[in-house]
């Protein structure tokens, strides 16, 4: 790959390939070895709370799983009913939950 010439692209090279200009006024030096070494990132507790309840979304749940295997055999055999009623209620809770949120 070569890149070559001015403007953005020659400014993009010298950023992505470390180059730095040396010869003009306001020149960066070189870190030196000690501070280069000093990166350092911290994770807040916050961040690491949010990990922990991600990983425990991703873990299957047994009962669940088994809900909706019972639920998947009665409408395979035709036994599975739906009450219009119980329908109508859970689209009633969920738009007045989501009016509250």
């Amino acid at each position: 790959m070569q890149i070559s010439g001015h403007g953005k692209a020659d400014h993009l090279a010298k950023l992505l390939l470390g180059v730095q200009d040396t010869d003009g006024p306001g020149a960066k030096q070189p870190a030196s070895r000690k501070e280069a070494g000093k990166d350092q990132v911290h994770i807040s507790e916050q961040a690491k709370e949010l990990q922990r309840i991600q990983a425990l979304a991703h873990e299957p749940d047994p009962a669940r799983s088994e809900r909706v295997g019972r639920i998947k055999q009665a409408i395979d055999s035709g036994t599975y009913d739906v009450s219009g009623r119980k329908v109508g209620d859970a689209i009633i809770k969920q738009v007045l939950t989501d009016a509250v949120l």
